[in-house]
């Protein structure tokens, strides 16, 4: 039991020093390796796994009912494509996915609504932003 003690204080030491800055687009070794996702993203694959076991959804748990709603009311994209070739456009223009998910869920009218929204976008100058949401806003839903 002392040696479990001792094994769990020091793995909260080490997150403790782990630096996590997302302005600066560092999410800490848990998500070293992680996709950020759009919320349409999320909702497709909330759908796939619906139609594959044959779900209602009155068959979902409290928190997937409340997931699905979410994403079911924030994820505004035309359709599959659309969501994909958005993302895919605004990494080839140097954005990281946490970036590109992040605009693709917020959808910012314009630069400067973008920057106070995904800090990390102040390395960019507002004619790269203006692209960046313009690319957002011919994707979404109408």
């Amino acid at each position: 039991a002392r040696y479990m003690a001792a094994r769990q204080q020091g793995a909260k030491r080490r997150k403790a020093e782990e630096k996590v800055d997302i302005g600066q687009l560092q999410f800490g070794e848990d998500f070293e390796n992680a996709e950020a996702m759009l919320n349409a993203e999320v909702k497709m694959i909330i759908d796939k796994i619906n139609a594959s076991n044959q779900l209602e959804y009155d068959d979902l748990s409290e928190v997937m009912q409340n997931s699905y709603t979410y994403v079911q009311t924030f994820g505004k994209f035309r359709d599959a494509d659309s969501i994909t070739l958005c993302k895919a456009e605004l990494m080839e223009m140097g954005l990281s996915s946490f970036e590109a998910a992040s605009l693709g869920n917020l959808m910012p009218a314009n630069a400067d609504e973008a920057k106070r929204l995904i800090t990390s976008l102040a390395k960019y100058d507002d004619g790269e932003i203006e692209a960046f949401c313009n690319v957002v806003q011919r994707y979404k839903e109408a």
